[in-house]
């Protein structure tokens, strides 16, 4: 390693131009990396939704339809019929949905219209639509929500604000008034090249790209302050400067390598998730990990030097933590400590397990407060089916949470009598009584004889009025200019929704919820539905947020426990190569996993769920990166009982570790509690909160139980050469 780190020292002005050069390019790349908000797509490939989705974008690929719900506060029942006409009336907007007499639509003093449009969400045109509400419609308390499932993206403003609150707590608990600087340029140009080469991955999901960056930034801070505490060490022994680096950096290789690889391990564990979102956020977090790791040898060997002078010039003092009273409580109580920890594990592994997982992304929605939001779900089945389906759908709507159930045969394929025709048609125009219909039917048996002949659909009646119409030029000028145009236009626009609901192979039920997207109600409705659909003779598939959401959760218990284990393994072993013995290795272990269920309890206290994501990421950071907390004080308490007591052994092990521990923890703990609630994305917000929360339980077991336990079980965790005629 040494001739490694002599080549990093004296070739650092060429690394160093090598390393901006790259960091320009990858910079140049990032709005290169696709963005998605599709988190279909990340289902595993035999998932029965993905299939179906993919297989529904293929039968009806003209089906994409894209709603903005907009509520009105105060609208007399005249302003609310001219306010639909004006919603319609906005570039873009295909149809407008509102029915004076429905509740779904009129509650209290408010009222509800749902757009509808082709433009998919976030881009250009739908956006267009959303200005031309805020500036044209601001008015009667206009609210609007659109029901993109995705979260936003992250402005520039709260990435700017994380730094600077890093910087603050950087230049608090440096020796430098420049340090933070140097620290900060290193890592980011790590994020910078690790966000450029996202493209490697073709696209990645908002919520990947909202926080890799700042976990990137806040889990790799302490490499920097490794390396850098490692030079004044080895500038302490020597006048030559270079020397020193070369020193620092053969050294601090150990430290950093097997701390990061922790990390690593720990995030990489995401990548056995079928659910490919944890893969890729585990390969962008690995990844932008290990880069991170790479900059701090290539770049800041270099900085530090061009700036040691400065860095002389500009030292200040660093606060002065008094751990001796600590370290002398932990002695005294090791017993009862170790106790704690055994009750308190228990405890917390038992009750996390009443805290709810939720899978459905949180979005702020103030129109779902007053008007419950709808789901939608889309029964995709084989159109040898369609009897039994419409069937199912007719028993359906009878279910407690459908609100309806449609597909072609129980509505534009639905067959009427002649007096049933009359009554439909008497809504939708003017012109069609009993005996004309009667007629009607009558003619289409005559020149039809193979077709039904006392039942006819919509469809059907309309497409044979357009027939005769253009066969006939005399039958046009009978029934009429504007009537003319009205089958010509039903006719045409049945059959474009004819097209939405039934494909070549596959037809469309489409069902609408008045249910929670997760949990035990939609849980049984799914469960219902597929026990109805279990004797059809095709194959059917469930489609939509619901669907996906219920999809995750017959899954997500057995692969948390599979990544819960092979994580605790991968850590254990990179931790047993550093200790060399299998004791303190379980302790770290455990003891961070008890901070992840104390976590997921905490959260369920407070009444709230807690987000998938957002268990899997504290899970794998808390056991990759937490863990070097643990692995830090372990290492200076063995070294110090090769010299000396227990109790001297504790306070050096504090007095060594405590400054690194509470720097790098404070970065992870505030900054993503901050940047979290500064987001605006209630998802975002959640994942940040519970990495804070976690981090911060870790900190707090790790400073005042782990040196408890190492005292109680001092035989087994000293290590071999520890001094055995000491006494305390």
């Amino acid at each position: 390693m040494k001739n490694v780190a002599k080549l990093l020292v004296e070739r650092r002005r060429w690394i160093f131009a090598f390393v901006l050069a790259a960091t320009v390019i990858c910079g140049l790349l990032i709005p290169r990396v696709g963005l998605t908000a599709d988190m279909s797509g990340y289902l595993p490939d035999d998932s029965k939704m993905k299939i179906g989705t993919d297989l529904m974008n293929e039968e009806f690929p003209d089906s994409a339809d894209y709603t903005i719900r907009v509520m009105f506060q105060g609208l007399s029942d005249e302003e609310k019929a001219a306010m639909a006409g004006r919603l319609a009336a906005i570039a873009g907007v295909t149809n407008v949905d509102y029915r004076a007499d429905d509740p779904d639509c009129n509650k209290d003093d408010y009222a509800k219209f749902v757009l509808h449009t082709k433009f998919a969400y976030n881009t250009d045109g739908e956006k267009a639509i959303e200005s031309t509400l805020a500036s044209e419609f601001a008015e009667h308390g206009m609210q609007f929500a659109n029901d993109d499932t995705a979260g936003s993206g992250m402005p520039a403003w709260v990435a700017l604000g994380a730094a600077a609150i890093l910087t603050l707590i950087l230049i608090v608990m440096c020796n430098s008034w420049i340090e933070p600087f140097l620290f900060l340029f290193t890592i980011g140009i790590a994020v910078v090249i690790n966000l450029g080469t996202n493209l490697i991955l073709g696209t990645v999901s908002e919520t990947t790209f909202s926080v890799a960056a700042i976990l990137q930034l806040v889990l790799s801070m302490d490499y920097s302050i490794i390396l850098t505490n490692r030079y004044r060490q080895e500038l302490s022994k020597t006048s030559d400067r270079e020397a020193a680096m070369k020193e620092a950096v053969a050294g601090a290789f150990s430290s950093i390598s097997s701390s990061s690889v922790t990390t690593v391990v720990g995030l990489l564990a995401l990548v056995f998730m079928s659910f490919k979102l944890g893969v890729e956020m585990g390969v962008v977090l690995a990844k932008g990990v290990f880069l991170s790791v790479v900059c701090v040898f290539l770049v800041l060997p270099g900085l530090i030097l061009w700036t040691s002078g400065l860095l002389e010039k500009t030292r200040k003092p660093t606060p002065k933590i008094p751990t001796g009273g600590l370290a002398g409580f932990c002695n005294r109580f090791r017993i009862p400590l170790t106790v704690v920890f055994a009750v308190l594990f228990v405890a917390a592994f038992i009750l996390h397990n009443r805290t709810t997982v939720s899978y459905s992304m949180i979005i702020n929605d103030p129109v779902a407060e007053v008007f419950p939001k709808e789901s939608t779900v889309v029964l995709l089945y084989e159109n040898g089916d369609d009897e039994k389906i419409t069937k199912l759908a007719e028993e359906m709507v009878t279910w407690n949470g459908v609100k309806s159930a449609t597909n072609f045969s129980n509505t534009l394929g639905k067959q009427y009598t002649a007096e049933e025709m009359a009554a439909v048609l008497a809504g939708m125009t003017e012109g069609f009584d009993a005996s004309y219909v009667g007629m009607l039917y009558q003619f289409r048996a005559a020149s039809m004889p193979q077709a039904k002949s006392d039942t006819m659909s919509l469809v059907e009646l309309m497409s044979f009025l357009r027939e005769l119409l253009a066969a006939d030029a005399s039958i046009r000028a009978m029934v009429g200019g504007e009537t003319a145009a009205f089958i010509e236009q039903s006719a045409a626009e049945m059959q474009d929704a004819v097209r939405q609901m039934q494909g070549p192979e596959y037809s469309r039920l489409v069902i609408t919820l008045r249910l929670p997207e997760e949990g035990e109600e939609i849980n049984a409705f799914f469960e219902r539905v597929n026990g109805e659909c279990k004797d059809l003779a095709g194959e059917y598939y469930l489609i939509g947020s619901p669907a996906m959401n219920y999809e995750m959760s017959q899954s997500f218990d057995g692969e948390l426990a599979l990544i819960t284990i092979l994580t605790a393994v991968a850590i254990f072993l990179v931790v047993l190569i550093t200790f060399r013995s299998p004791v303190v290795p379980v302790i770290l272990v455990l003891l961070v996993q008890c901070g992840v269920y104390i976590t997921v309890t905490a959260i369920g206290f407070q009444g709230y769920s807690i987000n998938y994501l957002a268990l899997l990421i504290v899970q794998c950071i808390l056991m990759g990166s937490m863990i070097d907390y643990g692995i830090l004080f372990s290492n200076y308490y063995q070294e110090a009982r090769k010299a000396c007591g227990t109790a001297e052994a504790l306070k050096r092990a504090y007095a060594g570790s405590v400054h690194t521990i509470l720097t790098s923890g404070l970065i992870i703990v505030i900054v993503t509690a901050v940047f979290g609630q500064c987001f605006g994305d209630p998802t975002i917000e959640q994942i940040c909160r519970t990495i804070a929360i976690g981090a911060a339980f870790a900190i707090v077991l790790i400073l005042f139980l782990l040196p408890g336990v190492l005292a109680c079980l001092d035989r087994l965790t000293a290590g071999r050469n520890r001094l055995k005629k000491q006494k305390q």
